[in-house]
C-alpha cells in the first residue's frame, strides 16, 4: 500500500530546497521486495534533509502535498469511506500495514475527537523524524478534511511533542488553532461532531475494492515486515492481554519458546519490546485518553500499582503526578 508516489514527493521538495544540496540514490543492492524498499528510501531521505538542514520545514512543506488526489491506494481507501468516523477509524486500524513508524491512536468523548501518534517500534526516533511525521500527518489529515468537506475547517488544538521550530508561523497559518509545542504526546483534536460528517467521494463499491486490496498487500506484507514489528504492533492493537507473551506467542501462531527465539535473532526480546509500547501507551491512557494512575496502570497490564510506578520512574525518570505536572506546563 506505501506506494513510490510518497518519496517521489518528497524528492521534488527536497530539489526545490536552495538548503539541500544534493539526496542520497536509491541502492542497487538492495533486493528486497518494492514496498520494503520504498520505506527504506523514504527514512533515508528524510534523514539526509535534517542532516544538511537541521532547521528544515520540509515535513510542513512535504505535508501541504499531502491530500487524497495525490495519494495512493491507501487514501483513496480513506476517502471512500461513508464518512470521517469511518475515515478515522480505517486511518487507525490499517496504517500499520504501510510498514512505517509511527502509529496512530483515536480517542472520543461527548466533546472532541483526537488523533495521536505513537512511536511504539522498537529503534529510537530522533527529534527530526518524530517533527517530520508531525507535521507530514496533521497536514495530511488536515488537508483532506478541508479539500473534501470544508476549506474552513479548523481543529480545536495541536499538541506536538517537539519544540517550537523557528517557522512556526508556518504551522499557526496551517493549523489555524493553538498549538502546545513541548507536549508529551503529538495530539490533534477535533470537535467530536465533524464524525457524523459524510464525505462526497463516498463510493461503496470503490471502497469494498480498495478494502480487499488493502488486505491482499497486508498479507503480502506481513511476511516481509520484521517479526518485532508484527509483534509490537499486536501490544499496542491488543493490551493489555497482549502483555503476556503466551497470548502473544499465540496471536503469532508460534510457541512461546519460537517468539523468544525469532526477537533475539533480531536484536530485540519480549521484555524490550513490551517496555516500548508500555512507554507510549502510559503517554496516551495520562494525556489523551485523561485516566486516573490507577486505570492506567490496569491498561498497561500492571498487577499492581507499586510495579506501574517503578516503571515509569524508570521510563521517565520521574513519577507520573511529577511528569504530568512537568508536561502541563508545555508551551504554548
Amino acid at each position: 500500500m506505501f506506494s513510490d508516489i510518497y518519496f517521489r514527493l518528497l524528492l521534488e521538495v527536497m530539489d526545490k530546497d536552495p538548503n539541500i544540496q544534493h539526496t542520497p540514490g536509491k541502492s542497487n543492492k538492495d533486493t528486497e521486495d518494492s514496498a520494503v524498499t520504498s520505506v527504506k528510501y523514504y527514512g533515508q531521505l528524510i534523514t539526509s534533509a535534517y542532516q544538511q538542514d537541521p532547521n528544515s520545514n520540509i515535513g510542513l512543506v512535504f505535508g501541504q502535498h499531502m491530500s487524497p488526489i495525490n495519494g495512493c491506494d491507501f487514501s483513496r481507501l480513506l476517502t471512500t469511506a461513508r464518512d470521517v468516523g469511518q475515515c478515522f477509524d480505517l486511518l487507525v486500524k490499517q496504517y500499520h500495514t504501510l510498514n512505517l513508524k509511527l502509529f496512530p491512536i483515536m480517542h472520543r468523548n461527548k466533546q472532541t475527537v483526537s488523533i495521536s501518534i505513537c512511536f511504539p517500534y522498537q529503534g529510537e526516533s530522533n527529534e527530526d523524524e518524530i517533527r517530520f511525521c508531525n507535521e507530514t500527518f496533521f497536514s495530511y489529515c488536515l488537508n483532506s478534511l478541508r479539500s473534501l468537506i470544508d476549506e474552513r475547517m479548523n481543529p480545536l488544538r495541536v499538541h506536538l511533542n517537539c519544540p517550537k521550530p523557528q517557522y512556526a508561523q508556518q504551522l499557526e497559518a496551517l493549523f489555524r488553532c493553538p498549538i502546545i509545542y513541548n507536549a508529551p504526546i503529538s495530539m490533534i483534536e477535533f470537535n467530536e461532531a465533524i464524525l457524523d460528517r459524510e464525505l462526497p467521494s463516498w463510493n461503496q463499491s470503490l471502497h469494498e475494492v480498495y478494502l480487499s486490496k488493502a488486505q491482499e498487500s497486508w498479507q503480502d506484507m506481513k511476511r516481509l515486515q520484521s517479526f518485532r514489528y508484527r509483534a509490537s504492533t499486536i501490544l499496542i492493537t491488543q493490551a493489555p492481554n497482549a502483555f503476556n507473551s503466551e497470548y502473544l506467542s499465540e496471536s503469532l501462531s508460534i510457541s512461546n519458546r519460537g517468539l523468544q527465539k525469532r526477537l533475539s535473532a533480531e536484536g530485540s526480546s519480549f521484555s524490550q519490546i513490551s517496555q516500548r509500547v508500555r512507554t507510549e501507551l502510559a503517554k496516551v491512557c495520562l494525556f489523551q485518553r485523561q485516566l486516573s494512575l490507577e486505570d492506567t496502570a490496569i491498561a498497561l497490564g500492571f498487577q499492581t500499582q507499586a510495579s506501574f510506578r517503578r516503571f515509569f520512574k524508570h521510563q521517565f525518570k520521574v513519577g507520573p503526578k511529577e511528569f504530568i505536572r512537568i508536561s502541563r506546563g508545555g508551551a504554548v
